[in-house]
């Protein structure tokens, strides 16, 4: 079975930089129009999924 990873939708994206503001471990990084995922950072925490508005973001 595959490792899980935290997924970005970026067409579902808003940019609102919500999933940025509550990411405790410095794995989404905002830029002017996409928003980053660095999977080496995240530990699958979920708080990033659980803020987001447009459910851009997944774990699978």
């Amino acid at each position: 079975m595959p490792a899980k990873e935290l997924q970005l939708d970026q067409a579902a994206c808003a940019e609102c930089g919500l999933c940025v503001a509550v990411c405790g471990y410095d794995a989404l990084v905002l830029h002017a129009t996409e928003l980053e995922v660095i999977q080496s950072e995240c530990v699958l925490c979920d708080a990033c999924v659980i803020a987001c508005p447009t459910e851009a973001l997944t774990i699978e």
